[in-house]
C-alpha cells in the first residue's frame, strides 16, 4: 500500500513540474500558432455529431462532439478546412480570414439519407471520439446491432473485460462481472444518469438495443462527470439524439414463446420544439428443457440421477413506457425535456438458488413511476462556460408472493403439504415501497484551447417502507420498518492540453453518505435489531494522461477509488438479507496501463487492438456471508482484496465487406486477508483467488455484408459469433477435497445472425440462431441457461 501511494505521489509531482515546464516553454513557441474553434449545424440549425474535420494537405483531423463542436490549433496561414458527414454534403472552407472571435460557424446541407450508411460510418466516428479520451475506456456501436433482437445486456457481454451473469432465460436476474468486480461494484448510467433505483421493470437485459446509439465502459477510473462511487467501473448508455422526426418500430418472435416489441418516435419542429416516445414489451413462457435433480414431496427426496424436464412456472412480462417533451437547440438552452417514465412486470419463480428446489407457485412482481426534468446549455452567461443538469424522482413498488398450502415437483404435479404450512419457501405476502430522488449537476469551462475545468455533483435519496400481511414478527425484527440512504459525491477536474499528442487531467472526489435504518447489536446468528444512524466521509483522487504517436495512443490512469455501501446492503430486504447499517465504504488504489493502435491501409485494409493491464488493491472489501441460523445473507467487511488483469480487444477489417475481430480477458481477484477474522489464526484461504468469479473468458466475432445484393439501395450481411468462459471454483479452491468441490464448467456457445435491409434501411428483417450447437451453458453454479433458439425480427426505420 505504500509503495502504490508512493508511485501515486511521485506521478503527480512529476506532472505537476512538466505542466509547469510546458506553460512556460508554451508563452515562448506559440507566437505562430492560433486557435481555431467552432460549430457545425445542418440547414436546419441543429447541431451535428461526429462530423469528420481535418485540416487538408496535412496530418490534423478530429470530430465534432456530442454538442457539435471542434476545436483545432494550427501553424501559419493559408489552411482549408474540410468538414465530411454520411448522409450530408462535403464543405470546404478557406480559413485565411477568420471572424474577429476566431471561430466558425460551418453548415451541412442534408443528402439523402441511409440508415444503412449511419450505422457503419456515423458510429465509428462517435467511438473513436470515447476512445481517444485518456480513460481506460471500451466503446460499443450499438447502431450496427439495431436490426438484431440483443438487449442491452447481451450486447455488453461482446466488450472485453466484461461478463454478463444470467440466472435463466428473459427477464431473469442478471450481474454483470467487469474486471473481477461484479455487481454493487460496478455503475451503470443513461446519458449519465444513475440507474439505481430504477426498479426492476427498467434493466438492461429488458432494455432493446434500438434505444442506444453507443455503450461506454469504463473499467476502473471513472470520470468525475459520471459521479460514481465504483470500484469495478461504470457503464454508461447513450441514447439515440436524433434531431429529426422519425419511427423505430419492430417486432421480435421466437422460441419459448418469446416476444419483443419497441416503439421508438421522435417529433422536432423548426422552433426547436421535440417529442419523443418510447415503448417495451417483453413476455416469454421460458419454457426450456434444463437437466436436474427431481424432488419428490412425498417421501422428501431427491432422485439420485438427474432428468430431463420442461420448466413450468417461469413465464416473465414487462412493459415500459417513457415520454419525453420539450425544446433543443434554443436560445435559453440546447436542451429542455420533461420526461415520464411507467413500468410494469410479473414473474414466475421457477426455482431457488439451486435449481433443483423447484417452485410451482411462488411469484414477484412490480411497477415503476419516475418523472424527470434534464437541462443543457453551452455557453452559459459566458464563452465557454457549459452546463447540464438532472433531476428525477422514482416511486417503485415490489411484491413477493408465496402462500400456496402445495410444493411441486419438476413435472408440475403439485403435492399437499402435510405439514399444512403456508409457502413453498419462505411465507411471504411482502411488499416494498421505495423512494428514489437524484440530481446530478455539471459544469466545465474552457479557459483556453489548452486548460479547461469541470465540477460536478450528484446527490440520491432513498428510503423504503416495508408491510408483509403474511409474515409473522419475531424477536429480531425492529417494530420500525422505515429505512434511508442519503448520498452526496462531489468531483472537481482539471485537463491540461500539452499539445495535440498528449493529454491530462487530474481529479478530486469528496463521498458523503448517511443511513438510518436497523443496527444489530446481538450476534450474527442471534441478531437484534435498533433503530440507529450511520455517518461516513471519505476523499477520492487520480489522473489520467494519454499520449498519441504514430497511429498509436498510450494511457495511464491512477485512482484512489471509493464505493458506498448500496441499500441492500446496508438495510437488507426483510426477506433473504439482513441488515447492516454498520458496514464501511470500501476503498482501492487502481492503476490502468493501456495501448491501442488504429491504422488504415489505403482504402482496403484497417486494423485495430487495444490492449490493457489493471491493478486493484482493495481495503474493506465487503462480502456476502450466510447465516448458519436462517440461512440468510448479510454483508460484511472482509478485508484486503488484490486484483491484477489483461484485457485483449482486435479487429481487422477489409474494406466494407468482412469484419474479423475478438476479445480476450484474464482476471486474478486474490484473498489478500492474511489472518481469520479473530485476528490470531492464518487463513487457510489466503492468497486464494475470490470463489464463483470467472477469470478467463473472451468471444470471438465475424460479418460478411453485401451491399446493392438485390437493389441498389439494400444491404445483406450474415455474423457469427463465438462466447467462451473458462470454468472456476464455486467456493474457496482450498477448501474440501477435489470430490467435494464445486465447479462452474467451461463455456463454449455459437450464435449466428443474418439481417437484410431494404430501400437504404427502412425495411429491415433478420433471422437468428443461438447457442447453435444446444450446450448446456450455465453462468452460474446449477442454473441452466436456454438450449438452442431460434428469433425473427422485422423492423421499421424513418426519418
Amino acid at each position: 500500500m505504500r509503495n502504490i501511494k508512493q508511485i501515486i505521489t511521485s506521478v503527480f509531482l512529476l506532472l505537476a513540474a512538466m505542466l509547469t515546464y510546458s506553460g512556460l516553454y508554451g508563452q515562448e513557441n506559440n507566437r505562430n500558432t492560433r486557435q481555431i474553434s467552432g460549430s457545425v449545424k445542418d440547414d436546419y440549425g441543429q447541431l451535428i455529431e461526429g462530423a469528420h474535420i481535418i485540416i487538408k494537405a496535412s496530418s490534423q483531423q478530429t470530430y465534432t462532439t456530442v454538442e457539435g463542436s471542434f476545436s483545432f490549433t494550427i501553424e501559419g496561414n493559408g489552411h482549408i478546412l474540410v468538414v465530411s458527414k454520411v448522409g450530408y454534403e462535403t464543405v470546404e472552407r478557406n480559413i485565411q480570414n477568420l471572424p474577429s472571435n476566431g471561430k466558425l460557424d460551418i453548415v451541412l446541407s442534408r443528402a439523402k439519407y441511409t440508415e444503412i450508411e449511419e450505422t457503419t460510418v456515423i458510429g465509428k466516428s462517435a467511438l473513436q471520439e470515447v476512445r481517444e479520451t485518456a480513460y481506460n475506456v471500451t466503446a460499443l456501436d450499438a447502431k450496427a446491432f439495431h436490426n438484431t433482437t440483443l438487449d442491452l445486456a447481451h450486447l455488453l457481454n461482446r466488450a472485453s473485460g466484461v461478463k454478463i451473469r444470467e440466472t435463466g432465460g428473459v427477464g431473469s436476474d442478471y450481474s454483470i462481472n467487469l474486471n473481477g468486480f461484479t455487481g454493487r461494484h460496478v455503475k451503470v448510467f443513461i446519458d449519465g444518469i444513475p440507474m439505481e433505483g430504477m426498479g426492476s421493470a427498467f434493466q438492461l437485459n429488458n432494455i432493446p438495443v434500438n434505444l442506444a446509439e453507443r455503450i461506454e465502459i469504463y473499467k476502473g477510473v471513472v470520470p468525475i462527470e459520471l459521479g460514481a462511487d465504483a470500484l469495478g467501473g461504470a457503464i454508461n448508455i447513450i441514447t439515440n439524439k436524433r434531431n429529426k422526426s422519425y419511427a423505430d418500430v419492430s417486432y421480435s418472435y421466437g422460441s419459448f414463446n418469446t416476444h419483443r416489441t419497441n416503439l421508438n418516435l421522435g417529433f422536432s419542429g423548426k422552433k426547436g420544439f421535440t417529442f419523443q416516445l418510447n415503448a417495451i414489451q417483453n413476455y416469454s413462457d421460458n419454457n426450456y428443457k434444463v437437466l436436474t435433480q427431481n424432488w419428490n414431496p412425498e417421501d422428501r427426496t431427491f432422485t439420485r440421477d438427474s432428468v430431463w424436464v420442461r420448466r413450468f412456472h417461469d413465464n416473465y412480462r414487462n412493459e415500459s413506457l417513457s415520454l419525453k417533451a420539450g425544446f433543443v437547440n434554443t436560445k435559453f438552452a440546447d436542451q429542455l425535456l420533461i420526461g415520464l417514465t411507467l413500468g410494469q412486470e410479473y414473474a414466475d419463480v421457477q426455482h431457488s438458488n439451486l435449481m433443483k428446489i423447484v417452485f410451482g407457485a411462488k411469484r414477484r412482481m412490480g411497477n415503476t413511476l419516475m418523472p424527470s426534468l434534464s437541462y443543457a446549455k453551452r455557453d452559459l452567461f459566458l464563452e465557454g462556460l457549459n452546463v447540464k443538469a438532472n433531476v428525477n424522482y422514482n416511486r417503485n413498488y415490489n411484491q413477493n408472493i408465496d402462500t400456496s398450502t402445495f410444493e411441486y415437483d419438476w413435472y408440475g404435479k403439485a403435492y399437499a403439504k402435510k405439514s399444512g404450512a403456508i409457502g413453498e419457501g419462505t411465507s411471504t405476502l411482502a411488499e416494498f415501497f421505495n423512494k428514489n430522488a437524484s440530481f446530478t449537476f455539471n459544469a466545465n469551462y474552457q479557459i483556453s484551447d489548452k486548460h479547461s475545468i469541470s465540477f460536478n455533483e450528484v446527490w440520491t435519496s432513498y428510503s423504503r417502507e416495508n408491510a408483509d400481511k403474511q409474515a409473522i414478527k419475531d424477536e429480531t425484527d425492529i417494530q420500525d420498518d422505515r429505512a434511508s440512504n442519503y448520498k452526496n459525491i462531489v468531483g472537481v477536474s482539471y485537463k491540461y492540453n500539452f499539445n495535440k499528442e498528449w493529454v491530462t487531467t487530474v481529479f478530486g472526489k469528496h463521498y458523503r453518505q448517511s443511513v438510518t435504518g436497523p443496527v444489530n447489536v446481538g450476534s450474527m446468528d442471534w441478531p437484534s435489531y435498533e433503530q440507529g444512524t450511520n455517518s461516513s466521509n471519505s476523499l477520492g483522487y487520480g489522473l489520467a494522461t494519454t499520449y498519441f504517436f504514430n497511429h498509436s495512443q498510450v494511457k495511464l490512469s491512477l485512482e484512489k477509488a471509493v464505493r458506498m455501501p448500496t441499500e441492500r446492503e446496508l438495510l437488507g430486504d426483510q426477506l433473504f438479507e439482513r441488515a447492516n447499517s454498520e458496514l464501511r465504504p470500501e476503498s482501492s488504489h487502481n492503476i490502468n496501463l493501456g495501448y491501442a493502435y488504429q491504422k488504415d491501409f489505403n482504402d482496403d485494409h484497417a486494423v485495430f487492438v487495444d490492449v490493457s493491464g489493471i491493478y486493484r488493491d482493495v481495503k474493506d472489501f465487503i462480502q456476502r456471508s450466510i447465516t448458519s441460523r436462517a440461512g440468510e445473507g448479510v454483508s460484511m467487511n472482509h478485508g484486503r482484496v488484490q486484483n491484477l488483469g489483461v484485457n485483449f480487444e482486435g479487429r481487422y477489417y477489409f474494406r466494407k465487406l468482412l469484419t474479423l475481430g475478438g476479445t480476450l480477458t484474464y482476471q486474478s481477484l486474490i484473498n489478500k486477508e492474511k489472518y481469520e477474522q479473530n485476528g490470531n489464526q492464518l487463513s487457510v484461504v489466503y492468497n486464494d483467488r475470490m470463489p464463483n468469479q470467472p477469470y478467463l473468458f473472451g468471444n470471438g466475432e465475424a460479418e460478411l455484408r453485401f451491399a446493392d445484393l438485390f437493389n441498389k439501395s439494400d444491404l445483406f450481411s450474415i455474423a457469427y459469433s463465438l462466447n467462451y468462459v473458462h470454468s472456476f471454483f464455486l467456493r474457496w479452491e482450498s477448501l474440501g477435497s477435489s470430490s467435494t468441490k464445486y465447479i462452474v464448467d467451461e463455456q463454449l456457445s455459437h450464435d449466428l445472425i443474418a439481417s437484410y435491409a431494404m430501400k437504404n434501411g427502412r425495411y429491415n428483417v433478420s433471422l437468428e440462431a443461438r447457442n447453435l450447437t444446444d450446450q448446456r451453458l450455465y453462468d452460474n453454479f446449477s442454473l441452466q441457461k436456454p438450449g438452442r433458439s431460434f428469433y425473427l425480427k422485422l423492423r421499421y426505420f424513418f426519418m
